[in-house]
């Protein structure tokens, strides 16, 4: 009988408590962060990290489960969070092996692109399901300002998940 590793059960405990923790945030104190009606995405932020520092599965995985909790208490059309989640998260877990992991450069780069990947899947998705909504409205009032916001304060995000996931209890990996 193989023994359990128990390295690997904390990691998974660690990355529940994190994305349950970030949707509760999001769900109440970080509504108070909105500048101009535009607030961070926070969940952006911890998908691009992990997605940055351990690739696609990682960044992939954390989207569907963020995504699915938005889904499951938020979503009018259950599944078009967990989707544009995950596949923002898996996107840009491709780049992971040719990103230099200290610098802060790529956190402020990738969570701008992950805010333009994540909400234009969402509205193309939220398109195909018939909601009424203009793209340059859209852009102009959502993406830009957000991505701009997300960008400057993921960097922080970044810088505190990963001193993190150098502890020695997060070594390993899941799959």
């Amino acid at each position: 009988m193989k023994p359990i590793e128990w390295r690997h059960d904390v990691r998974v405990l660690i990355l529940g408590i994190i994305i349950l923790l970030n949707f509760i945030l999001e769900s109440t104190v970080f509504q108070y962060t909105r500048i101009f009606g535009v607030k961070p995405d926070f969940t952006i932020m911890l998908i691009v990290s992990y997605a940055i520092m351990r690739g696609s599965i990682y960044g992939g995985s954390i989207g569907l489960v963020s995504g699915f909790l938005n889904d499951l208490f938020y979503g009018k059309s259950f599944g078009v969070n967990s989707l544009s989640y995950m596949l923002t998260g898996y996107i840009i877990g491709q780049s992971q092996e040719n990103i230099f992991k200290d610098s802060l450069i790529p956190s402020v780069f990738f969570n701008i692109v992950g805010i333009f990947i994540y909400q234009n899947l969402f509205y193309f998705i939220s398109y195909l399901s018939k909601v009424d909504i203009s793209y340059m409205y859209v852009l102009i009032n959502i993406i830009v300002p957000q991505s701009i916001y997300n960008g400057i304060l993921g960097v922080i995000v970044y810088r505190y998940i990963y001193i993190l996931d150098e502890k020695s209890f997060m070594d390993k990996k899941i799959y």
